[in-house]
């Protein structure tokens, strides 16, 4: 099943703080159409509001907001960040992929959710995704991950 595709996918982007690093990742899902530009604001808020939940591993953090705040379709994005930044996850900082997400509804964050923990359980997965060096790569190679 390919899950993720090469407009949604960029790498090396250079961003100084987290909530650049969410936007950035936002911005893909917006450019895509699968969310209005206020559910990129949406996503730093809940991370204000929540703390660090969405640095959920080493190196990686997945963020997210609510349906209402903006989705019109499910998507993901994803990018990797030339120099890592901190979340404020002591467990999981500092961070180096950023996989965005927005879900329609509640079966469907689930099912995205599952996606993404499929793809990052993968033995080697850290490793695959340093190696990558272009958007091309990263997007075989996220794709393989849930074949």
């Amino acid at each position: 099943m390919k899950w993720i595709e090469k407009n949604t996918i960029r790498t090396n982007v250079k961003v100084n703080t987290w909530q650049e690093a969410i936007r950035a990742s936002g911005e893909l899902l917006v450019a895509a159409d699968f969310a209005e530009p206020r559910y990129i604001d949406a996503m730093i808020e809940t991370t204000i509001e929540l703390g660090p939940y969405c640095a959920i591993a080493p190196g990686i953090a997945i963020p997210h907001a609510r349906p209402e705040a903006g989705v019109k379709e499910n998507g993901f994005s994803a990018i990797t960040l030339a120099e890592p930044v901190e979340f404020g996850n002591l467990d999981n900082d500092p961070i180096f992929l950023v996989m965005a997400f927005c879900a329609l509804d509640h079966d469907s964050h689930i099912e995205l959710l599952r996606l993404m923990a499929k793809a990052i359980s993968q033995d080697g997965f850290i490793e695959g995704v340093i190696q990558t060096t272009n958007s091309a790569e990263l997007e075989k190679f996220l794709n393989t991950t849930n074949e």
